[in-house]
């Protein structure tokens, strides 16, 4: 492919993506409440993978444009979407000892630290006081009420259970958005920053 074809690709893609995240943010000032929308925005429109269906690992827009992923794709979506529209985003699997599953935990940083999620379940908790829980107030899980759409039980694991390793599945975890940011790949192609590079591995 020549150069000038793949940069024009790659333009495309950060446009269309920067338009995605427009649209699912709407006009949401507030940093909570857009996430939460972004987040139903992305489980609304990249579903579950469905069985037998190939797992295509390539362009985090792409995910968008089949309207499916797994677990992995929407977080990174979800994500990407976060980091678009203001708020860092990250994303990491994790497989508690003696579970059936892994889930794919994402990471969006606010001012009150890092905000925890899980996409393919529909879950997140929050304090009393209604503040998305952080990875801080994981230290004190039984303050912690459970929102959105998990389960108080995954597959004979109880939920917070996927929650209670976050300091390390954070140090993991890792972000190919600003990849797709054309002043952010500049800055990976000149040396000036650093970027991640990860495997959308289906395996537990």
């Amino acid at each position: 492919m020549p150069f000038w074809e793949k940069t024009a690709k790659f333009y495309l893609r950060h446009v269309e993506f920067e338009r995605w995240a427009k649209e699912a943010a709407g006009e949401e000032t507030d940093p909570q409440r857009r996430v939460l929308k972004l987040m139903d925005w992305t489980m609304k429109n990249v579903r579950h993978i469905p069985p037998g269906w190939p797992l295509i690992d390539d362009h985090i827009s792409h995910n968008v444009l089949r309207h499916y992923g797994n677990d992995g794709q929407l977080a990174e979506v979800f994500t990407a979407f976060t980091t678009y529209t203001g708020n860092e985003g990250r994303w990491e699997a994790y497989h508690p000892p003696g579970a059936k599953e892994r889930v794919a935990l994402s990471f969006v940083e606010s001012e009150d630290g890092w905000w925890v999620f899980d996409l393919w379940n529909g879950g997140w908790f929050e304090t009393p006081s209604g503040r998305i829980a952080t990875i801080d107030d994981f230290r004190h899980p039984e303050q912690l009420r459970r929102h959105g759409q998990a389960p108080e039980v995954l597959n004979g694991t109880p939920y917070l259970d996927y929650y209670r390793d976050l300091d390390r599945v954070f140090q993991r975890s890792f972000s190919r958005a600003r990849g797709q940011m054309p002043w952010h790949r500049l800055l990976m192609v000149l040396g000036l920053e650093t970027g991640d590079n990860h495997s959308l591995d289906t395996s537990p």
